[in-house]
C-alpha cells in the first residue's frame, strides 16, 4: 500500500500502462475538464477500463465491487451528496462499523478526495474499486432511486392497489411513529415495500422470505405451508427493501455481518399484525424472513380446527380433567400452537385462572395470563414455571418441554392439582411417551400424570369453488392400501382445478389431520414397564385410537383434501400397523387375524388373496409371481396408508 501515496499518471508510466506523452495528452484535458486522471484516459481511449481496475487490484490489493451484483446501503447513500459523488467517482456502499464508510472509488489513489469526504462524513473513509462506468450507472440509479423504484411500483402496482402500512406503538419498543408516517407519505421504496408487506397479508402468508440473489431479490410467501415465488424484483433495490424493514423492526441498519432478530406490530389493511423479523447475511446480500402473526387466528375454535366428532369428545374429555397433563406432538409449523389456544379459549372462564409460559408469546388473549420467556435475560421456562406456581394457577400452558428441568417442574404441578398443557417434538402420539422417558422422567411419574397426546400435521384444504371428483384407478393409489390394489373398482377421490379465488393452486386454507392417544390402565402399565412406542401404539389401536393416516385418508375420501396432501405430511411406515384386504380394518402389523372380521391378514397374494408362504416364489392358487402382501406398514416399507371403513368406490 505504499503506492497510495504516488500519483497515478506516475505509476501508469512506471508500469508501461500507458506512455509518457499519452499521460501529458491527458493531463491536459484533465485540467480542461477538471476530471480525474483515470477517467480522463479511459474517456480519450488511451486506457481500457477493465485493465486499469485489474491493474489498481493487483498493486494496491483492494477489492473489486460490481455493481451488478451489491446495491449500496440506503443510510450509507445520505453521507455523500451527488455532487460529491459525481466529482470523486466515488459511491457510499455500506458501514463497516459505527466509525467507517466503505466507498467504491474508480481511483482509490486520489488522497485529497478520500480526505474530503472524510471531512464531509465525519467518518473514515476504506475504499474499494469499482469500474468508473459501473459508478456513474449506480450515481444515476441509486440517487435518483425514488424515480427507478416508480417504475418498478408502476410495472406492479396500480394505483388502487397502493396501500399505507403504519407502525403501531408499542409501550415496551416504542417505534418513531412521526417519522414513519413522514416517510409513508410518498416515499416510492416505502410503498413498494408496503405493497409487498399487504400482499402477504392479503395471501394468508405465514411467512415473508426476501431473497438475495445473483442478479435480483426474490420474494416468496409461505402459503398453506409451501413456499411460492411472489415477485421478482431488480438487484438494486435489495439494499432499500432490507433497510426499510430493518427501520420498520427497530434493528440496526448499519450491522450486516451478524444476524438480527427484531419485530414489528403494524396496521395492514385495517388489521393489526405481528411480525417476527430475521436477518441472516448469506453470500449474496442479507436474506429477511418475516414471520406473521395475524391475531385473529388466535380465535380459531376447537370445533373448526378439523377434529371427528368422535376425537373431539375424547379431547374434550381430556380437557375436562381437573388435573394431569395433555401434551401435543408434531414438527414445527403443524398447528401445535393453534390447538393449545383453541383449547385454552374452550377452557377460558371467570372462575379460572389460566397462566402460559411461551417464547415467544404469538397471541395475545384477552383474560390470560401470558408470559415471554426471554433465555438472555434468564427468564427461562423452569424459572418461569416456578413463579407460576407461586401465582395460584388452575391451568398451566408450556410453549414447549425442552430439557429434563421443565418437564420435571410441569408433570409436579400435573400432580399437585394444576392442569397443564404443553407440546413436544415427536412423529406420533406415542413417541411422546418415550420423549419424556428420554428426557429424564421416570416412567411412574408419566404414567401417573399424563392424561393423553394429540399428534398433528396441517393439510392444505380443496378449494370449495373449484374441487372436482375424479375416479382413481387402483394403480393410482396401490400405495395407500391393501384393499385398493386388490380391489379393481375405482374410488372416487377429489381435486382442485384451479380457480382465481384460490391463485390457480386448488387449495385454499388448511385443516388438521389427528391422533388421539388416551392414557387408560393397560397404557400406563405399559408405560411403568418402559415399553417401546410401537407396543404403546399396538394397544392404544386395539382400545380404538384412529391412527393419523387413517384420518387424513377419510378427510382425502369425502373431498376435504388430496391423496398428494396426506402422503406429504405423513409417513405411515412408521405407524406400524396394516389394513385388513377384506374388511379395511386397521390392525397393528403383528396380527395374523383381522380383530373385526377374523380374516387373516398376514402374508397373502395380493392377485388372489390367498395365503402365503414366505419361501414360496409364486402362489399355488393362482400362479402369480411372489407378490407376497404383508399389509400395510411395515418398518422400511414405502409410504402405505389404510382406507378407512368409509370407502366410497366411484360411480
Amino acid at each position: 500500500m505504499a503506492s497510495n501515496h504516488r500519483r497515478l499518471g506516475d505509476l501508469l508510466v512506471e508500469n508501461k500502462l500507458v506512455s509518457p506523452e499519452d499521460l501529458e495528452r491527458a493531463v491536459t484535458e484533465q485540467k480542461r475538464t477538471g476530471q480525474l486522471l483515470g477517467a480522463t484516459l479511459v474517456r480519450l481511449g488511451l486506457l481500457d477500463e477493465q485493465v486499469l481496475v485489474g491493474w489498481l487490484h493487483r498493486q494496491l490489493g483492494l477489492p473489486v465491487l460490481d455493481f451488478d451484483t451489491v446495491a449500496p446501503d440506503e443510510q450509507a447513500l445520505g453521507l455523500i451528496k451527488e455532487e460529491q459523488a459525481r466529482k470523486y467517482l466515488a459511491i457510499p456502499v455500506e458501514f463497516e462499523n459505527k466509525r467507517t464508510l466503505v466507498v467504491a472509488m474508480a481511483d482509490p489513489l486520489n488522497v485529497n478526495g478520500i480526505e474530503d469526504l472524510r471531512f464531509h462524513t465525519g467518518m473514515f473513509i476504506k475504499p474499494v474499486l469499482a469500474a468508473q462506468s459501473q459508478i456513474l450507472e449506480a450515481i444515476e440509479r441509486y440517487y435518483h432511486i425514488d424515480t427507478s423504484v416508480n417504475e418498478v411500483i408502476q410495472s406492479i402496482i396500480s394505483n388502487e392497489d397502493d396501500i399505507v402500512v403504519s407502525a403501531v406503538e408499542d409501550t415496551e419498543e416504542r417505534q418513531a411513529i412521526d417519522e414513519l408516517m413522514k416517510e409513508a407519505e410518498g416515499r416510492p421504496i416505502v410503498r413498494l415495500t408496503n405493497w409487498l408487506l399487504h400482499r402477504a397479508v392479503e395471501a394468508r402468508a405465514s411467512d415473508i422470505h426476501i431473497e438475495p440473489q445473483n442478479n435480483d431479490l426474490i420474494v416468496r410467501l409461505r402459503v398453506d405451508g409451501l413456499l411460492r415465488e411472489e415477485q421478482r424484483l431488480p438487484k438494486w433495490t435489495q439494499g432499500a427493501i432490507v433497510s426499510r424493514i430493518k427501520v420498520l423492526a427497530n434493528l440496526d441498519i448499519a450491522e450486516k455481518r451478524q444476524p438480527q432478530d427484531g419485530r414489528l406490530v403494524a396496521e395492514i389493511g385495517g388489521r393489526r399484525v405481528d411480525m417476527r423479523v430475521s436477518t441472516l447475511p448469506i453470500t449474496n446480500g442479507e436474506k429477511v424472513v418475516m414471520r406473521v402473526v395475524d391475531q385473529s387466528r388466535a380465535r380459531v375454535e376447537l370445533d373448526s380446527i378439523g377434529f371427528t366428532e368422535r376425537d373431539l369428545t375424547r379431547l374434550k374429555k381430556f380437557l375436562s380433567r381437573p388435573q394431569g397433563i395433555i401434551l401435543v406432538t408434531g414438527p414445527t409449523g403443524s398447528g401445535k400452537s393453534t390447538l393449545l389456544y383453541a383449547a385454552l379459549r374452550h377452557l377460558q372462564h371467570v372462575s379460572r385462572n389460566i397462566t402460559t409460559v411461551e417464547d415467544p408469546v404469538e397471541y395475545q388473549i384477552p383474560g390470560i395470563n401470558q408470559v415471554h420467556v426471554d433465555e438472555k435475560a434468564k427468564k427461562t421456562f423452569a424459572g418461569a414455571l416456578r413463579a407460576i406456581l407461586r401465582q395460584d394457577p388452575d391451568i398451566i400452558m408450556i410453549g414447549e418441554i425442552r430439557d429434563k428441568e421443565t418437564a420435571q417442574i410441569a408433570f409436579r404441578a400435573s400432580v399437585t392439582g394444576h392442569l397443564v398443557l404443553s407440546t413436544v417434538h415427536t412423529n406420533d402420539a406415542a413417541g411422546a411417551v418415550t420423549r419424556l422417558i428420554d428426557l429424564g422422567l421416570e416412567p411412574f411419574m408419566v404414567a401417573t400424570s399424563l392424561v393423553g397426546v394429540v399428534s398433528m400435521r396441517l393439510v392444505r384444504t380443496l378449494c370449495p369453488k373449484c374441487k372436482e371428483s375424479y375416479a382413481g384407478d387402483p394403480a393410482s393409489i396401490a400405495r395407500l392400501s391393501a384393499s385398493a390394489a386388490a380391489d379393481d373398482e375405482p374410488i372416487e377421490l377429489w381435486r382442485g382445478a384451479g380457480c382465481p379465488a384460490c391463485d390457480g393452486s386448488g387449495y385454499a386454507g388448511r385443516t388438521g389431520i389427528f391422533e388421539l392417544l388416551e392414557v387408560s390402565d393397560n397404557v400406563r402399565r405399559l408405560i411403568n414397564s418402559s415399553a417401546s412406542d410401537h407396543e404403546i401404539r399396538r394397544v392404544a389401536i386395539e382400545e380404538g385410537m384412529t391412527p393419523i393416516g387413517e384420518d387424513g385418508l377419510d378427510k382425502a375420501l369425502t373431498g376435504h383434501t388430496t391423496l398428494d396432501e396426506i402422503t406429504r405430511v405423513v409417513y405411515l411406515a412408521e405407524q406400524h400397523v396394516k389394513v385388513c384386504p377384506h374388511c379395511t380394518h386397521v390392525v397393528s402389523q403383528d396380527f395374523e387375524y383381522c380383530t373385526a372380521c377374523g380374516s387373516f391378514v398376514g402374508e397373502h397374494c395380493e392377485k388372489c388373496q390367498k395365503r402365503l408362504r414366505p419361501e414360496w416364489k409364486h402362489c399355488p392358487s393362482c400362479g402369480a409371481g411372489h407378490l407376497a402382501h404383508r399389509a400395510p406398514a411395515r418398518k422400511g416399507d414405502s409410504k402405505l396408508m389404510p382406507v378407512p371403513p368409509n370407502v366410497r368406490k366411484a360411480s
